[in-house]
Order: C-alpha cells, then structure tokens, then sequence
C-alpha cells in the first residue's frame, strides 16, 4: 500500500489545473468556498505564467515550479512576508522535498492542509456528470479558438479592406488631379488656336482688302503660306501638352477602375469575414448556454466535486469575457461570483 507521502507525491504530478480542482473538491465547505476558490484560480494562473518563463517551458502542462520561480511566486503573491521567511515557507511548502513548489504543496501550506487529509480529501461520486460537462466545456474553448481565429480574419480583412479604399481614394484624387491638367492644356490649347485662327484670319482680310498695297499683300501671302505649312511653336506645344495629359487622364482612368475592382473584391472580404465571425460567436454562444445548463443540473443534485464545477463555470466566465461587451452574459466590472 502506497504511503501518505507518495499519495502526495502522486498528486504533485498532476497538472496545475488537476491539482487546484483537486484541492477544491476536497476541501469545499471546509475552509475553502467561493472566495477561497477566485484565489486558487489566480495562484493557477500565476503558476503558469511563471512556469513559461521558467527552464521546460511547460505552461498549463506543468505541474510544479522549481526553487527560482516557486521563491518568484512567493515573493509575487505574499510580499507582505520577508526574504528569510519566504526561504522558511518554501522549506515548509515542498513536502516531498524535490527542491521544487507544486501547487497542491503550496495551497496545503496557504489553508493549513497536513498530507494525511489532503491525500483523502473526497473527490464526489458525480464524476461521470462532471466529465460531461467537461466535455461540453472543451467544446465551448475549441469553439473559443475558431472565433479568436476568425476576428483575426476579419481584422485582416477589415484592415486590407481600408488599405484598399485608401489606394482608391488616392487614386481618385490623381485622376481629378491629371483631369484637371487636362483641361487647363485644353484651355490653353483652345487660347492658342485661336490665337492661330485669329492671325490667319487678319492675314486673309489683309490679302482681301483692295486697298492693300502689293507688298504688303506679298508679305501677307508669304506670312500665311508659313501659317498654315506649320503650326507655330506655342500652338505645337500646346497641342503636345493637351495629348500628354490625355494619355495621363486614360491611363489614371485605368488605374481607378482597377484600384475600385480591388477595393469592392475587399470589401466584399471583409462582409463575409464579419458573417463568418458572427456564425461562430452564435455558436459560441449556443455551447456556452449548453455547458452552463449542464452546470445548474450538477449543482442542484448532491454529489461534491463543487471544484470541478467552480473551475469549469470559471472557464464559462472567462470564455464570456472574450465575447464582444454587447454579447456578455456577465459581470466582468466585478469578481466572479461563484453561487455552489
């Protein structure tokens, strides 16, 4: 038969989550209760905070802390004591005597638990009851990560689809820009044609005149021959300007077409990414209910096991805060409340 100490040492190899629950099973009504239970819940946290910082890097896997971080955890959680104590309360803590903190030797030590009724401490008779509702509970963090999966979609989306409106609207403003290059050369080119038009016609009307004398009629003749064999520079130059900024106008016409097609291919993203978030936070919704029911049927029958139960409606909490504000089902402004 296996002696107190390797029962403990036993328990000690549980994960820190296993531990904690095991705890609270055990000693519900018995100096633990809700508060006592928001407190486990925190130090669990913290354990494994500390152990993905430490050397295995274990995280919720692990199950104890070896002596730098478990004298971090101490310092972190009751600084009110001192380094000399701290060292004498790790002494007293690691009761199989590793070198190293559970989180079962630590809560034995913080609520005055000896070995002998730790390693007997019941666990209830409602574990197939309580292992149903687990189940429902791994359902509602597997839904967990598709939402977390799906917002990181939908904030891509969104952010591809303001990146995409911002390279329309700069489009869109280069385009007004080369429109209105286009029409200044246009009115330039309207000014210089006329002005063209309005020296060919002087010159004709001077060839007309009857009363123009013959050289002045040759001059003129010789002026408008040059006129109409070639457009004069400034009307060239016009002319060059209005069909560059043409070109300019079309090809940035293009570019807007192409910039919209994208930017409606975005938006079009971003809608369906929001649908498929809101999908999965219906779900999330409809696993959290059911687990919560399943939840009030254990509690409203004997049986113990009011850890598992506190851990599991804990999850629920923290998987509701996850929620967006307007889909909350709790009071995340205050503790959890935790009614056994």
């Amino acid at each position: 038969m296996s002696s107190d100490s390797e029962k403990l040492a036993t328990l000690c190899k549980l994960n820190y989550k296993d531990q904690a629950i095991f705890f609270l099973n055990g000693f519900w009504g018995d100096g633990i209760g809700p508060d006592e239970a928001n407190q486990v819940w925190e130090y669990h946290e913290h354990f494994v905070k500390l152990d993905l910082l430490g050397p295995d890097r274990k995280g919720e896997e692990g199950n104890e802390l070896d002596q730098f971080w478990a004298a971090k955890f101490i310092e972190d959680k009751f600084s009110a004591i001192t380094a000399l104590e701290r060292k004498a309360a790790f002494a007293v803590i690691d009761q199989d005597n590793n070198g190293k903190m559970a989180l079962i030797e630590l809560l034995m030590w913080k609520y005055k638990k000896e070995t002998a009724e730790v390693v007997v401490a019941p666990q209830g008779d409602n574990t197939a009851a309580i292992a149903a509702a687990q189940a429902k509970l791994d359902a509602v963090k597997k839904q967990m990560a598709d939402c977390e999966q799906k917002l990181a979609s939908q904030k891509a989306a969104k952010a591809e689809n303001e990146a995409a409106m911002a390279a329309l609207a700069a489009s869109e403003q280069q385009l007004k820009a080369a429109e209105a290059e286009l029409q200044a050369a246009i009115a330039d080119l309207k000014k210089e044609e006329e002005a063209y038009n309005g020296k060919i016609r002087a010159l004709e009307a001077t060839i007309a005149d009857d009363s123009t004398s013959g050289m002045k009629k040759a001059r003129a003749n010789n002026e408008l021959a040059q006129l109409k064999s070639e457009d004069p520079l400034p009307l060239r130059r016009a002319k060059i300007t209005q069909e560059a900024a043409l070109r300019k106008v079309q090809k940035q016409q293009k570019e807007v077409a192409k910039k919209r097609v994208e930017a409606e291919a975005k938006q079009t993203a971003l809608e369906a990414a929001i649908a498929d978030l809101e999908a999965a936070y219906v779900d999330l919704e409809a696993k959290m209910a059911d687990t919560q029911s399943e939840l009030e049927k254990i509690k409203s029958k004997p049986g113990g096991g009011k850890g598992a139960v506190y851990w599991m409606e804990r999850g629920l909490f923290e998987a509701d805060a996850f929620l967006p504000t307007s889909r909350q089902k709790y009071n995340h402004k205050a503790p959890f409340q935790f009614k056994a």
